[in-house]
């Protein structure tokens, strides 16, 4: 006889993978089954071999067409199995309560938790005792090897504790149906855990509020093995068949928050016997409670304004101030730190003859005279002077020679005449 195949869905990120955290889970069902991943985007094409579909744990958002695929898949008889955790879809960001919705099955944004110490030391790790409501499915565990309370209960279902670790409540409405709950310990009481949905053409969905459950650390606790079985089974044929007797006896209570209890915490009185009047504990518990702390009141108002008249000082209502619009921006204030400026750039060096820039001025002189006596003597004899290249070359020695600054305009006379003066007042050292 062939195994059938139960692909598991890690394209949307799921935070319970068989290669991390579901390893003794991966252990277990391929003894019996073939089990695959899926990491591409869901197509009817991919799921037309798959047995049973698990979401275990998605962290991403599903497309309508993803959602229609999965839609077609439950049609036409595939079984689907969906698991989150506390928090629901709000902590996993995910929609699937979009497609579960359709079938009567809601994932709550909550946390289940266990109000005293059993077992297990954190709050959230829950023991439900009791949460088997399914008849047919509380029968079929009473027999399996697992622990038995051993309690003189009324009904037997009560012996049935299993482990409920980091999980969310349910809503679960027709045409779905219920399997687990909370039971009367966890907290909220009575609340749906695991929905069950089933169609003429044996397509299955199975949703449940915490994919901690088949986790390393809590699928060694013998029920929940046992529970990892019965739903295997369940899916992956047609063995089990519930009637409507295995859901009448189910005690379900109304979806109810208490909103601001940190408010209300704050706020107890000294003394819960003077809070009651009495021995007796109050119908309204928020009679327990001193309100008058943090309410509002203008009966001193009266004496406020007669305090205006004892200092005689004119009362006047506030008036409204005016917004000043003509300001566009807010006043300057100075900086803390200096402002930190650009140095500028390095002159380009390029640009400069280094050799007549660092030159002596004997050497410039020199090179100078030399130029001009060349031009001299490449020119023809006969033809006169040129008075205005006998300029530049007085301008350019007076340069080189500071007689002249480097941009001052000063003929060539005038230079001639400051040399003159120079000359006349120089005056040598007497030995």
């Amino acid at each position: 006889m062939s195994k059938g195949l139960i692909c598991f869905d890690i394209s949307k990120n799921e935070r319970f993978q068989l290669s991390d955290n579901y390893k003794m889970l991966h252990r277990k069902v391929k003894i019996n089954w073939k089990v695959e991943k899926s990491d591409g985007e869901l197509k009817k094409d991919r799921l037309q071999r798959v047995d049973i579909f698990v979401l275990a744990g998605p962290q991403d958002r599903f497309t309508e067409e993803e959602f229609q695929v999965l839609k077609e898949f439950v049609e036409r008889g595939g079984k689907l199995w969906v698991m989150l955790g506390e928090g629901g879809e709000r902590d996993y960001n995910t929609n699937v309560n979009f497609f579960l919705e359709q079938y009567g099955i809601y994932i709550n944004s909550d946390t289940v938790v266990r109000p005293h110490y059993y077992k297990n030391f954190h709050p959230k790790e829950c023991i439900v005792g009791g949460g088997v409501v399914c008849e047919a499915m509380w029968r079929h565990l009473l027999k399996k090897d697992i622990e038995i309370v051993d309690f003189d209960f009324s009904d037997e279902k009560y012996k049935i504790h299993f482990q409920y670790p980091y999980g969310a409540t349910l809503n679960v409405s027709e045409p779905a149906n219920i399997l687990l709950t909370t039971g009367p310990v966890v907290y909220p009481f009575n609340r749906p855990l695991a929905g069950y949905y089933t169609n003429e053409h044996g397509g299955k969905i199975l949703a449940i509020g915490s994919g901690y459950m088949w986790h390393d650390k809590y699928l060694s606790d013998k029920t929940n093995d046992a529970l990892l079985e019965y739903f295997l089974q369940l899916l992956g044929g047609n063995e089990i068949k519930f009637t409507h007797l295995d859901f009448n006896d189910v005690e379900i209570n109304e979806n109810k928050t208490f909103t601001d209890i940190a408010f209300l915490a704050d706020m107890p009185k000294a003394c819960l016997v003077d809070s009651m009047g009495g021995a007796q504990t109050p119908t309204d518990f928020k009679e327990m409670f001193d309100m008058t702390i943090y309410s509002l009141s203008n009966r001193l108002l009266k004496d406020v304004i007669e305090t205006y008249e004892k200092l005689k000082v004119k009362y006047e209502p506030l008036k409204i101030i005016k917004p000043e619009f003509e300001i566009p921006l807010p006043p300057l204030q100075l900086a803390t730190f200096p402002p930190i400026f650009s140095e500028p750039a390095a002159p380009p060096l390029e640009l400069y003859d280094l050799d007549e820039v660092f030159s002596a001025a004997r050497t410039q002189l020199s090179q100078m005279t030399s130029k001009c006596i060349q031009s001299l003597l490449a020119k023809d004899a006969r033809k006169p002077l040129n008075a205005r290249e006998l300029e530049n070359y007085i301008k350019e020695c007076a340069r080189i020679t500071g007689i002249i600054l480097e941009h001052q305009e000063v003929q060539g006379p005038d230079i001639l005449n400051i040399l003159a003066r120079q000359i006349i007042s120089y005056k040598p050292y007497a030995d």
